[in-house]
């Protein structure tokens, strides 16, 4: 009756059997696993109590649940595939209402996650984007600059444009090359990262050769942007060359920074590979070094974070290195918690343990919405291609339940959620903002640069490789 989630050992998230289970357990022959095999999957069915339309606004306003929703799919999907983009079609123009929830949709889970018969919201609703994409009701140009299986995409074109790279590090195409022996972890930073803050990501690397760790390094996607295009086969094609390098490669662990990565990755890799938060593995470091929760900051292998070079973990009133306001830190943090991280939560727990060691006196307050009822920042789903007033309206909720908290600082631990905050934030009057930063910044003491990464992003069209990035994109 369901199976570990991605990043394994974790909290499991419960799911009904699937057809091919139900296939192996009738294949018995017995009556009494029969039943119990349609028990199980009973206790799954959704009551159309409404829970879910009440917590979220795109299915309260067309009076949705996903009991309806489940009933659409299950007949549209019950069709021969040739009937079915007329059939999605018809079903749009008779109930427009039901394709702008859908389209508006986040997949973040909120709405289920307090589900009493544990209906998983996101799985369903990534698959009606498949019917929209074959329906042709979803612009292909929507998706033009997050096409991550192919050479080039945003992220490609960006470190292409401005040299960023890591030629210091082991690629895993490489170690992959040579064979096993090489590495045995994969750093995998995630596509925002990798690109947008080349100097972090060399400090973590930096720390991984001091730490005497054998890994090697990969710029690649984890193909979430596919599949918020509907675009699953392509999005597992890019995963399975993924692992089939990593297993050339001999590697056995996965480092994550996004806990979507993560989760994206353990679709494919979790009964294989150990998918392992990168907060973890740096908690683990850290704890080595510190003397106690009055401890000086860092620990040992992070002293180049905020902590070893300010006066922040006492009386928080200088400046540090980094470039970091102390004021800030001082008076507290908060964390927002990723969608993705909502049922297994090891990125969040792990990220919070590591700041209390890095910053023992920083106070952490908690935001209400947290944890398993995190919300989602506003970019989940792509939703801003579509409905850019919806993303604006989510990514100030986060902002303004952080500021109520009196923290001077919030946390991400998704550079997704880092990137759309820093973008509100920056384009908002003082002061309506907040301090944010991604955890990694704070513990290594680099700052990403989100007025320059929003610069060069504009000014990459203009300039002079504008037309080789319009041609290759838009013709």
């Amino acid at each position: 009756m369901g199976t570990q989630d991605a990043q394994s050992p974790g909290k499991a998230r419960p799911r009904p059997l699937t057809e091919a289970e139900l296939a192996r357990l009738a294949a018995m022959g017995s009556p009494h696993i029969d039943w119990l095999a349609g028990w199980v999957n009973r206790r799954f069915a959704c009551a159309h109590c409404k829970n879910c339309t009440h917590r979220c606004e795109v299915l309260e306003q067309p009076g949705l649940d996903l009991g309806l929703v489940e009933d659409d799919y299950r007949r549209i999907t019950g069709l021969l595939p040739e009937d079915r983009p007329a059939a999605v079609l018809g079903l749009v123009q008779e109930r427009p209402e039901l394709y702008q929830a859908l389209r508006r949709c986040c997949f973040c889970g909120y709405c289920t996650a307090a589900c009493a018969a544990k209906v998983w919201a996101p799985d369903r609703m990534r698959a009606w984007r498949a019917l929209f994409m074959q329906a042709g009701l979803m612009v292909p140009d929507d998706s033009a600059l997050v096409m991550v299986d192919k050479e080039w995409h945003i992220f490609s074109a960006y470190r292409a444009v401005y040299a960023v790279g890591y030629p210091e590090f082991a690629s895993l195409g490489d170690v992959a090359a040579q064979g096993p022996g090489q590495a045995d972890t994969l750093f995998f930073p995630g596509c925002s990262l990798v690109s947008y803050a080349p100097e972090l990501i060399r400090a973590i690397g930096q720390w991984l050769d001091e730490s005497g760790i054998a890994w090697a390094l990969t710029d690649e996607c984890c193909g979430s942007p596919l599949m918020s295009a509907g675009l699953f086969e392509r999005s597992e094609a890019l995963r399975s060359r993924l692992l089939d390098q990593i297993r050339a490669a001999g590697i056995t662990r996965v480092l994550t920074i996004c806990p979507g990565c993560g989760e994206e990755l353990g679709e494919v890799m979790g009964g294989e590979i150990d998918i392992m938060p990168l907060p973890e593995l740096l908690l683990a470091h850290a704890a080595e070094g510190f003397p106690g929760a009055g401890g000086a900051g860092t620990g040992a292998g992070i002293g180049t974070g905020i902590g070893a070079g300010t006066g922040t973990g006492g009386t928080g009133t200088s400046a540090d290195a980094g470039g970091f306001p102390a004021s800030s830190l001082a008076q507290g943090l908060t964390f927002f918690d990723s969608c993705h991280d909502r049922y297994d939560r090891r990125h969040g727990r792990a990220t919070r343990r590591l700041l209390k060691a890095c910053f023992p006196h920083a106070a952490q307050r908690e935001m209400p919405h947290r944890g398993t009822h995190t919300l989602c920042c506003g970019a989940g789903g792509a939703v801003a291609t579509y409905d850019a007033d919806i993303t604006q309206r989510r990514v100030w909720r986060i902002i303004d339940e952080a500021r109520e908290t009196g923290a001077g600082t919030l946390v991400t631990a998704c550079p997704t959620c880092t990137y759309t905050i820093a973008q509100a934030c920056l384009g908002a009057e003082a002061p309506r903002g907040i301090d944010s930063h991604h955890y990694l910044e704070l513990v290594f003491g680099e700052a990403i640069d989100w007025p320059q990464v929003f610069h060069q992003l504009e000014a990459m069209w203009t300039g002079e490789f504008g037309p080789w990035l319009t041609q290759t994109f838009f013709s």
